[in-house]
């Protein structure tokens, strides 16, 4: 069932943003406060928008799928900031908002005439934030850069790969996806510390930030250790915890994991190999550490004896040993714990219709956070902000659209007003 467009039942009702964002991790913040009920105006440049409506797949000219993920439910003002004519439009847009997301390189807001400083002289009560590369200081505060770079800077890379061969990067935006979170939540806790102070305040938030204090466990290791433990790539499968990792079966591949040592035994019994319970060559981490080439032997022949890796699945299952195949992105978005969990759902588009999507993945009790509408069309909101917010007039609209100010994407029309 669609969620309804009205969004008084959300925790973020009454909250308006003013996403400046591109790509992912601006975006993706605004998305996070959209599905729980924020107004989320989206600024977009005139003609092309969003960097992201170009990407790879686009359904239609300005539709991109990571375009339409981040961007459901937002309202599209698109409009030419380089224009003097556009900064009195936004000044009177933030005096009328809570929170502005940005993420251009550092200075570029400034350059604009919308600095934190001009925007909260303003509207005190303003949050901004803004997620860069590396951040707002800093000797690499003004370098270009991206999620990998971020992450290659916080030495994922280093730790992803087999043990021998380089380092590998992932197709999984780590370093937007988690800067993004970080910013909603330190935007949601400045919210909540502006209901008690009276005022806003700004939120420098990084990749680097992001994956840095993530890289917990490697980072802890090594520093308090003085540099004596340094974590290293463990490949396919793990040297500490053995076993843990991917085996390949007959039709797929599967992830086991022998999280601690009470796994032990059902995984060993699971297997038919009783024996190697009581074994001093496997009887715990360290034992099974010096003979793990042995293990991840036996582990691997097992897996391929059977006839699938859904029959290694269960079997673990039934054990109480965490498994689970390794999917495919085709298996992922049909994959039933995913469905029951909503993270799949489907929804109406003015042209393409109905579609399945990934929904917004936050859980509330009392408040949806679904995602609703549909990703706008480039400046299909323009006149509806202008004249609902600012009470410009149709005609002073349509004359900064004709001024090129303004852009309107003519698809709007499409698009059945509520």
């Amino acid at each position: 069932m669609a969620p309804k467009q009205d969004r008084t039942d959300r925790a973020l009702h009454g909250t308006r943003v003013l996403d400046f964002g591109r790509i992912v991790a601006g975006p993706h913040c605004a998305q996070m406060m959209c599905a729980m009920g924020a107004d989320v105006i989206k600024i977009e440049r005139p003609v092309h928008g969003d960097d992201a409506r170009s990407d790879p797949h686009v359904f239609e000219p300005g539709l991109s799928g990571a375009f339409m993920q981040q961007n459901w439910g937002k309202r599209s003002l698109s409009i030419d900031l380089r224009k003097a004519e556009a900064k009195e439009i936004i000044f009177k847009l933030v005096q009328q908002s809570d929170v502005v997301i940005e993420n251009f390189r550092p200075g570029v807001m400034a350059r604009l005439g919308f600095s934190y400083e001009a925007l909260s002289a303003i509207n005190p009560r303003l949050i901004m934030a803004s997620v860069s590369a590396f951040g707002q200081t800093g000797p690499y505060a003004d370098r270009l850069g991206y999620g990998p770079i971020a992450e290659a800077l916080a030495a994922i890379p280093e730790l992803t790969g087999e043990h021998d061969g380089p380092p590998m990067p992932t197709m999984f935006p780590i370093a937007d996806n988690m800067a993004a979170a970080l910013a909603c939540t330190s935007i949601c806790a400045s919210l909540y510390w502006r209901d008690r102070s009276g005022v806003g305040q700004y939120i420098d938030m990084s990749l680097l930030d992001a994956v840095f204090q993530g890289q917990d466990l490697a980072f802890e290791q090594y520093l308090g250790t003085g540099g004596k433990t340094q974590m290293r790539r463990r490949g396919l499968r793990d040297v500490t915890f053995v076993p843990w990792g991917f085996f390949e079966g007959r039709d797929g591949w599967v992830c086991i994991m022998c999280g601690n040592e009470s796994m032990w035994e059902p995984l060993a019994k699971a297997m038919g190999r009783a024996d190697m319970v009581d074994d001093p060559r496997y009887k715990d981490f360290a034992a099974r550490y010096e003979n793990r080439a042995e293990v991840y032997r036996i582990v691997e022949e097992w897996v391929k004896s059977n006839s699938s890796v859904d029959t290694v699945v269960e079997l673990m299952d039934k054990a109480g040993v965490p498994c689970d195949r390794v999917n495919t992105v085709a298996q992922a978005v049909s994959h039933p714990q995913v469905l029951a969990r909503g993270l799949v759902v489907e929804r109406d588009h003015p042209t393409l219709g109905r579609m399945k999507v990934v929904n917004s993945g936050l859980n509330f009790s009392k408040t949806p956070a679904d995602i609703y509408g549909h990703p706008p069309f480039l400046g299909e909101h323009n006149e509806e902000i202008l004249t609902g917010l600012l009470g410009m007039d149709a005609e002073e609209v349509a004359k900064l659209t004709s001024s090129k100010l303004l852009y309107r994407d003519p698809r709007s029309d499409s698009v059945k007003r509520n």
